[in-house]
């Protein structure tokens, strides 16, 4: 049986000393390393959604986005013997604030450079989202 699953989120990213940082957390009960994510409420549009799970999971607040439309992430995974197929539409945003993590969802979190949070990341969808992100980011800079 196959189960489809969409979640919103924000790659969080501040500029610190002239470079990018982007922050990354550790999600509390499959301990692997990524971005602030979440399932949408009723009602809600996929940047409000991904607006209030970054606030929820970090405090940190979205100060612009820096492309209107988000990057999409697919992979497939089972769990209790279904095949989920998941879709995350992450927006690219520069945050600002203090980090306050969500202690029921979140283990850990990180302010990295680039090239760090390339090694610091679990998973290969998450490595792949972030060399999208430091093309846009050259390309904005140019």
């Amino acid at each position: 049986m196959k189960q489809y699953d969409e979640s919103f989120g924000v790659i969080p990213l501040s500029r610190a000393r002239g470079e990018w940082e982007v922050f990354l957390i550790q999600h509390k009960h499959v301990r692997y390393w990524g971005f602030p994510k979440g399932h949408a409420e009723t009602n809600e549009t996929h940047e409000m959604a991904a607006r209030r799970e970054l606030k929820e999971e970090t405090n940190l607040d979205i100060i612009r986005f820096l492309q209107p439309e988000p990057l999409m992430e697919q992979y497939q995974f089972v769990i209790d013997g279904r095949r989920v197929f998941k879709q995350v539409c992450y927006f690219i945003a520069e945050v600002s604030g203090n980090v306050v993590l969500q202690q029921q969802e979140v283990s850990d979190g990180i302010w990295l450079s680039l090239p760090q949070a390339l090694r610091q990341l679990t998973h290969p969808e998450g490595k792949s989202m972030l060399r999208q992100v430091e093309k846009i980011l050259l390309c904005l800079e140019s």
